[in-house]
């Protein structure tokens, strides 16, 4: 009966040891600069929660229920309570990640799919735990459509939820729009901004030299984390370009990348 005792004492105290070490080192990342993004997909819409241990800020965006959110890829506008529906049913929820981006500007960790918004909070308890009582929440709500709410998603999303790294690393970037689509440099240069980048200079040039999707990027720019960033999400020819500055990364966007992202269906 003693030995069963030690056992289970034993037992227990491993078992506290490894999740204080689990604690430590997950503790330790999320203090690294780089903020923990959750990008969520519920029966009651779409949602996003930033936690980010510099700022000591945990932010939450959840949006209007009757707001329309634009779906990339041909599926167009819908209702902030439909997408979920929308996504299952078309067997594309692998679509999210798009459409946090084309919308707002946003790049998850972690992508999850609950019943409700509110959930989150029960997936991702060891935040709380991590942090303690340190972390202030802010709730913000968007209320109207997305493409009506330029003004409120460019505010929020750069104060509240762009990549710490990202905006540390200042990185200069130039946006080309190589198409006839009026609006596409713009488009894309908010999403980047939202997402901490620095934009310097957007412009349309469908008659120079360049005429496909490419990346330019000066000697250093793939040392930055911000790069990473960049790479996943535009799937572009990446080129290294000697006459461009060490942080300067130059991106052209051709009429291949406004059909693969559908880009005339964002202009109702």
């Amino acid at each position: 009966m003693k030995k069963s005792k030690v056992l289970i004492l034993l037992g227990l105290g491993v078992l506290v040891v490894v999740v204080l070490l689990f604690l430590f080192f997950l503790k330790k990342n999320t203090t690294s600069g780089s903020d923990f993004k959750i990008g969520i997909l519920a029966d009651d819409g779409v949602a996003m929660v930033s936690i980010s241990s510099q700022r000591k800020m945990i932010n939450v965006l959840t949006i209007d229920s009757e707001a329309r959110v634009w779906i990339p890829g041909g599926l167009g506008w819908y209702r902030n309570v439909a997408v979920k529906k929308i996504l299952q049913q078309e067997k594309k929820i692998g679509l999210m990640r798009d459409i946090l981006f084309y919308n707002f500007g946003f790049v998850p960790d972690k992508i999850v799919v609950l019943k409700k918004v509110a959930d989150w909070r029960n997936d991702f308890w060891w935040q709380f735990m991590v942090n303690g009582n340190q972390m202030l929440i802010n709730e913000e709500v968007l209320k109207n459509d997305v493409d009506q709410s330029d003004d409120f998603l460019d505010e929020i999303m750069v104060r509240d939820f762009s990549e710490t790294k990202v905006v540390s690393e200042d990185l200069k970037l130039s946006v080309i729009n190589l198409t006839n689509q009026d609006g596409l440099a713009t488009f894309m240069t908010k999403r980047l901004e939202r997402l901490g980048l620095e934009v310097v200079s957007m412009s349309n040039d469908n008659g120079g030299e360049i005429k496909k999707c490419q990346i330019l990027y000066g000697p250093k720019v793939t040392e930055t984390f911000s790069w990473g960033v960049i790479s996943k999400l535009i799937n572009c020819p990446k080129n290294q370009d000697l006459t461009l500055n060490e942080n300067e990364v130059e991106l052209y966007f051709d009429d291949n990348f406004s059909t693969m992202i559908k880009y005339p269906s964002y202009k109702k």
